[in-house]
């Protein structure tokens, strides 16, 4: 969820995202429109239209009661055989990179172990690095080429009630891959014509049954756009692993501004980090402290 328009002028100093990536690609904005249940990215035509964009105010950032990932736990999930090659080999170091990194370190502001902007008391977790499980390819129960969340949420279930992903609970976030042919709709907001990504969880309560899960359909926009993306919900997972939709967050959200928007929203215009592991590099989000008021603006590494 990706809250206001990345400029041209903003593509053009990117390391690896050039101007025509920027272009066609799905805007890295978010907002609450859409169906209700969702937030979504959207397009950099809709960006426009709704002309929303984040205050940038120490502090701004406040937690409303619910929970974070202490030490997450990523599982890449291709969903079937047809998921791009690059995808394929090169998610899982990255994501393996990023759980384990200077990024996750700077997250550690967002503990919350506090009292609520509500007066509810804090869930008392403390964020550090997280594990990356591995990858697993599953074999879809469900061959459909166009989805639901509903769908993907049963087939999910399916597949770790069936032992072929690990089970699900308070740390395990399921970051999902899947081919160019699939279609992903919520409501009538179709994936890389309305949105580009979501994260969420299938409960709205603070449960250890809970199902954390963010979705990354193919939107053919290169791979450089593919970590961007995952790295912004990823760290939106982390710091709000129960998004409720609209612009006036409530518990169980944890980390948001007023308005609804997550730390990676309020950085969209900004050029990507780069996490560097051994002697690969990769493009991600910067994401807004409230220590500083500002958006990251570091070179990440990992370990």
């Amino acid at each position: 969820m990706i809250a206001s328009l990345r400029t041209l002028a903003a593509c053009t100093v990117a390391t690896a995202l050039t101007a025509a990536t920027c272009l066609v690609s799905p805007s890295r904005a978010a907002a609450q429109a859409g169906p209700s249940a969702y937030h979504l990215f959207q397009t950099p035509e809709q960006m426009a239209r709704t002309g929303r964009v984040p205050h940038r105010e120490t502090g701004e950032v406040e937690y409303f009661g619910g929970s974070v990932f202490s030490n997450v736990k990523v599982v890449s999930v291709i969903w079937g055989p047809n998921v791009k090659s690059q995808t394929v080999a090169d998610i899982g170091p990255f994501l393996a990179a990023l759980v384990n990194s200077t990024f996750v370190d700077q997250l550690s502001i967002y503990d919350t172990d506090l009292t609520a902007v509500n007066g509810r008391a804090g869930t008392d977790q403390t964020i550090a690095r997280g594990t990356y499980f591995g990858q697993v390819q599953i074999t879809p129960k469900n061959q459909a080429l166009t989805l639901s969340d509903k769908a993907i949420r049963k087939e999910l279930a399916y597949q770790i009630g069936a032992g072929k992903l690990p089970a699900n609970d308070l740390n395990t976030l399921y970051m999902m891959y899947f081919p160019q042919d699939i279609t992903i709709k919520l409501g009538k907001a179709v994936s890389c014509k309305a949105f580009g990504a979501y994260h969420e969880a299938v409960s709205k309560t603070v449960t250890p049954s809970n199902t954390f899960y963010a979705v990354m359909p193919d939107c053919n926009a290169g791979f450089s756009y593919l970590t961007f993306a995952s790295s912004h919900e990823f760290a939106e997972a982390v710091t709000d692993n129960i998004p409720t939709p609209g612009s006036h967050p409530k518990y169980p959200q944890a980390w948001n501004t007023a308005d609804g928007y997550e730390i990676a929203d309020l950085c969209e215009n900004n050029a990507p980090g780069i996490l560097t592991a051994g002697s690969n590099s990769y493009e991600v989000t910067q994401v807004y402290l409230n220590t500083t008021g500002a958006c990251s603006t570091g070179s990440y590494t990992s370990p």
